[in-house]
C-alpha cells in the first residue's frame, strides 16, 4: 500500500509526485499510455502564459512561482540524471498590434521586463522576420523548455527515488460515501492512504458520481516543427494565438490551433498548412522547406483557464490537480506544490480559494 497514487503522468502529475516524494512519501503514479504522451507532449514549453494581460490573477500568480524555480529544476534534474530539459532564456517578441497597448500596461504594473523596439530597431535586431511596420513588444526574460526532454529527466529521476509506475489504465475509483479505497486497474486494484487525480482532459471521467464534477473538456492544439535551420538570433514569436519557439538543435516548432473536437487528437492538413504558411510569411527563409512533423495535443480546459487543485469533497483521501488549460508546462511546478502544501497541511505560498472544485 502507498501512501499517495497520482493517477495521470503528465507533467503536472510528474511534478506532483515529485514534491511527494521528496517529502519523504511512497508514491505510485498510474498512467495508462506512455508518460506524458498527452498534453505535455504536444506542448510547446513557453514559461510564460502565452498572453499573461489576458489571465486573471489566480493563473499568473501560480506561473509567476514556477517561472521563478523553472531554471533551478532544470539544473538539477540535469545534475541528477544527465538529461538536459534544455531551459533556455530566448526572449519573446510580440507581433500583435492590437494587444500592444495593454500588454506594455501589464508588464509596467507588474514589473515584467519589457522594451519596446521600434520598426528600426526591429530589422536590425531581428534581421531573419519579415518587415514588421509597427513597434513590437520584447519580453526578454521569458523561457522555453523542451517538454520531451523535461519529461525524459523527470522519469529518470523520480524512478531513481523510488517512485512506482504503472502502465495501466485506471478505469475507475471505488469508492464508499466519504473515502476511496482503491483504484482499479485491468486485473487488479491498487491501493494508497491518498489518491490524487492529475489526469488533464480525462480527469472528469475518473471523479466518483454524485459529487460536483470539475468543468474540465479537452481542446485540441495542432503543431509543426521545421528541421534545423541556421538562422541567427531566434527568439520566440507570438501573435495571437499562434506562436514559434526556436530549439537548442536549431529546430522551429509552431502553434497552434484551438479546436473544439472532443477526444480527437487527429491531425489535419489544414491546419499543418495554416501553421506552416504562419512560420513562413514571418520567416523568409524557410520559404521552400516544409515541416518534418505534425502532432495534436489535448489541453484540459476549464473555466477561465484556472486549474483545480484542491481537496475532493466529501472524500476525505480524494484531491484534484488539473485543468491547466494552456499553461500546464508553466504553472506545474508552483501547482505541485500548492497541491501537496494542501495534502500534507503546510502553510500554502497562495491562497487555495480560486482553486477549489466550487468556485
Amino acid at each position: 500500500m502507498f501512501d499517495f497514487i497520482i493517477i495521470g503522468g503528465g507533467i503536472i502529475g510528474l511534478l506532483t509526485a515529485k514534491e511527494l516524494q521528496q517529502a519523504g512519501a511512497s508514491v505510485a503514479v498510474v498512467e495508462k499510455n506512455s508518460l506524458g504522451q498527452q498534453a505535455t507532449w504536444a506542448a510547446g514549453g513557453i514559461l510564460s502564459p502565452m498572453r499573461p494581460w489576458h489571465y486573471c490573477d489566480a493563473v499568473n500568480a501560480i506561473s509567476s512561482i514556477s517561472q521563478s524555480v523553472y531554471q533551478q529544476l532544470s539544473n538539477t534534474l540535469f545534475t541528477e540524471t544527465g538529461i538536459d530539459p534544455q531551459w533556455v532564456l530566448s526572449g519573446m517578441l510580440v507581433l500583435n498590434g492590437d494587444d500592444m497597448s495593454p500588454a506594455i500596461d501589464w508588464c509596467e504594473q507588474h514589473n515584467d521586463s519589457h522594451e519596446i523596439l521600434s520598426t528600426e530597431q526591429l530589422a536590425i535586431q531581428f534581421a531573419h522576420l519579415r518587415t514588421i511596420g509597427e513597434p513590437t513588444l520584447l519580453r526578454p526574460q521569458v523561457a522555453t523548455i523542451q517538454p520531451h526532454k523535461l519529461l525524459a529527466a523527470l522519469t529518470h529521476y523520480l524512478t531513481n527515488k523510488g517512485v512506482t509506475f504503472f502502465d495501466v489504465e485506471a478505469s475507475h475509483l471505488l469508492n464508499t460515501a466519504t473515502a476511496v479505497s482503491a483504484v482499479q486497474l485491468d486485473n487488479n486494484t491498487v491501493k494508497a492512504g491518498q489518491y490524487i487525480i492529475c489526469a488533464g482532459a480525462w480527469s472528469s471521467q475518473l471523479m466518483p458520481d454524485g459529487i460536483e464534477q470539475p468543468k474540465i473538456s479537452p481542446v485540441k492544439g495542432q503543431m509543426i516543427c521545421f528541421p534545423p535551420t541556421d538562422i541567427p538570433n531566434l527568439c520566440m514569436i507570438m501573435e495571437g494565438n499562434r506562436y514559434i519557439i526556436p530549439r537548442q538543435d536549431g529546430r522551429i516548432v509552431v502553434g497552434s490551433t484551438r479546436e473544439n473536437t472532443g477526444f480527437d487528437a487527429s491531425t489535419t492538413q489544414a491546419a499543418f498548412d495554416e501553421l506552416r504558411d504562419f512560420a513562413q510569411q514571418l520567416y523568409p527563409a524557410l520559404e521552400g522547406i516544409e515541416p518534418d512533423a505534425h502532432w495534436a495535443g489535448l489541453r484540459p480546459s476549464s473555466p477561465d483557464s484556472i486549474p483545480y487543485i484542491c481537496r475532493v469533497s466529501p472524500f476525505k483521501n480524494l484531491s484534484l490537480n488539473a485543468g491547466h488549460y494552456r499553461n500546464g508546462i508553466v504553472t506545474a511546478p508552483a501547482s505541485a506544490q500548492l497541491m501537496v502544501d494542501i495534502l500534507l497541511d503546510r502553510p500554502p505560498q497562495l491562497d487555495t480559494t480560486a482553486y477549489q472544485l466550487i468556485r
